[in-house]
């Protein structure tokens, strides 16, 4: 690769980064703002946890996948239609909706559903979705902010790592992060909002595999051997 395309890629990637950085600026911000105050021990748990493992995604991103940030950063006209607006509804969920209506909880006194041993059993959950959603980027260089066939970079089948497992354990990481932010927070609104961001992973899954076995070649083969889509013996 000559140096000033790997310039380049090295930019898109810093690029997308920042923006990651800013989004989740922006989020936990969105929180200390609906709260009006610092808060409360769980959300200022989740949220120190959050960006650490932020954080450290980050720098396992860059060092090892460099080309693929740098794809995540660019604008698709072949991104499908139903994930321009599946994506960011998906997005304002994780980002931004979480922290909103944590904050929100905080401020009018709403009452936490579950006790603080959930709390506890939510932060190695917590750790396993940030596990699971490395692992996935890390492994699939293919591993775009959109769904697409990615004609332009040679679109293959990842079979290995934890596609071995299920199809999207990109999506999976999003379903396992969702059940965690609950069990850490424990509102009823923070629930309806990971909620709201599974179902949106579940539809986007469906929609997205379609695509894959009707348009990239050896797909169906790779799920006859990997039969699940997120969950492992579910679905």
């Amino acid at each position: 690769m000559p140096s000033g395309t790997r310039d380049e890629v090295k930019e898109g990637a810093m690029k997308h980064l920042a923006r990651l950085l800013l989004q989740r600026i922006v989020g936990v911000g969105l929180y200390f703002l609906a709260a009006g105050s610092w808060g409360d021990m769980r959300s200022l748990t989740y949220i120190a946890l959050y960006l650490v493992l932020s954080l450290v995604g980050a720098i396992a991103m860059y060092s090892g996948r460099q080309e693929t940030l740098n794809a995540r950063e660019q604008t698709r006209k072949s991104t499908r239609g139903w994930d321009r607006i599946l994506m960011p509804a998906v997005v304002i969920l994780m980002f931004h909706g979480i922290f909103a209506v944590a904050g929100l909880g905080v401020r009018f006194a709403w009452g936490v559903m579950v006790s603080a041993r959930w709390f506890y059993i939510g932060i190695p959950i917590y750790l396993l979705a940030s596990f699971v959603s490395i692992w996935a980027v890390t492994e699939n260089k293919h591993f775009e902010a959109t769904s697409r066939i990615q004609d332009e970079r040679d679109h293959g089948v990842i079979t290995t790592g934890p596609y071995r497992i299920v199809r999207h354990p990109g999506y999976s990481s999003v379903v396992i992060w969702a059940i965690a932010s609950f069990f850490m927070l424990g509102t009823l609104a923070v629930g309806m909002a990971s909620f709201a961001a599974i179902a949106a992973i579940w539809i986007r899954t469906y929609l997205e595999d379609k695509m894959l076995m009707d348009e990239l070649k050896g797909y169906r083969a790779y799920a006859q051997q990997t039969r699940h889509r997120l969950i492992p013996y579910i679905w």
